[in-house]
């Protein structure tokens, strides 16, 4: 076995490759570990990346309880994971030149699946090349959460100018910390609402962010009041519930206030074990277009122009203007864990992370 294969990781296998596969849908319990040879799926137009940090994200939980739109995703069987940072460790023999992409450097991806592993096989194409020496937790939490929420803001059909006013769903988690953050290094002159627990007030208002009761009765009456009874522009809601929707339409502006309804999480099971009903149908239930419609992020942006916005996020970390906030490392071993944390983690303030090779473990005291 190559070192590259064998350099010591955070694993059920610490010296061996290894991947975390849903075995069945259903709670964090099917999740198992199992050992498979990374070289063996490495095809001619393809790279092989020895993971380092890889993202853990809502959309993990709705890929284990069998909700997730993706063919690949019907059938229990596959690994889940969708972003991550590495260190490309072999390439196919098809990868053009002109990618300039050499062993050794270091990548960020959008992987949709298979991140949750020490090692993955990805097209060329859907590789994002960085700087060696560039954070690696940080640039971890860009790929996923910072391009979705930098999505919301400016390709979700909404038109957000300067002195516009927004209320973010559950802003103290990945997206909304994100959104919030975004809309300061950016400097877009947007006043910020959220909604939240109490305890994280204090954590919201550091973002910029006049923090809201999520489950006070009266969170539509709160708003208008905050907005010389106007309410918002535009409200983002990750919960996609009838009840969450016509809540946050209520709180945008008569007529014209829009809703970006941007996760369906109010229909999964409350001990994460299954979606209570088809994504599709929800969605058909809740949205009104113009005013109530749904946006996801376009998971072929590294393939297109877009992925220059993504190296644009890159450059304001490396600038220090936009500082992602890492809410919980965790070793690999501990998915299990993880997507527990994703069903209750009311103490989860921003982006969880795998930290996958030992050595940055270790040097992160985990």
């Amino acid at each position: 076995m190559s070192p590259s294969l064998s350099t010591p990781n955070t694993s059920l296998t610490p010296t061996s490759p290894g991947r975390w596969v849903i075995t069945e849908f259903g709670k964090p319990s099917v999740l198992r570990w199992e050992a498979f040879d990374p070289m063996a799926a490495l095809s001619a137009g393809g790279v092989l990346i020895r993971i380092l940090i890889a993202g853990i994200a809502g959309v993990d939980n709705i890929q284990r309880v069998g909700g997730y739109p993706h063919p690949l995703a019907k059938e229990p069987g596959f690994t889940p994971g969708y972003d991550l940072v590495g260190e490309i460790v072999a390439l196919g023999d098809a990868v053009p030149k002109g990618r300039e992409m050499n062993i050794g450097d270091r990548v960020a991806a959008l992987s949709i699946f298979g991140a949750h592993a020490t090692h993955i096989v990805l097209p060329h194409e859907e590789v994002m090349k960085l700087q060696h020496e560039d954070d690696l937790l940080k640039t971890c939490a860009l790929p996923l959460n910072y391009m979705t929420s930098w999505g919301l803001l400016k390709h979700s059909g909404v038109d957000l100018q300067p002195g516009s006013s927004i209320l973010i769903g559950s802003v103290s988690g990945g997206l909304g910390t994100a959104m919030a953050q975004l809309v300061k290094a950016f400097d877009m002159g947007i006043k910020m609402f959220g909604t939240c627990s109490p305890s994280k007030f204090d954590y919201v208002r550091s973002l910029g962010v006049e923090p809201l009761d999520r489950n006070a009765p009266d969170l539509v009456d709160q708003v208008h009041a905050l907005t010389n009874g106007k309410g918002v522009d535009v409200a983002y809601d990750g919960v996609g519930s009838e009840k969450s929707v016509q809540d946050f339409l209520a709180a945008t502006k008569q007529d014209i206030g829009k809703v970006v309804v941007f996760g369906v999480m109010g229909a999964i099971a409350a001990d994460g074990s299954k979606m209570l009903s088809k994504v599709d149908e929800i969605l058909e239930t809740i949205l009104q277009p113009p005013r109530i419609s749904f946006w996801a992020l376009d998971i072929e942006y590294p393939k297109k122009k877009e992925v220059v916005e993504f190296f644009a996020l890159v450059e304001k970390v490396r600038e220090g203007k936009l500082d992602p906030v890492v809410a919980k490392l965790m070793r690999l071993s501990d998915a299990v864990e993880a997507h527990e944390l994703l069903i209750h983690g009311s103490a989860i303030k921003g982006k969880m992370l795998f930290v996958v090779e030992e050595e940055l473990a270790k040097s992160h005291g985990i």
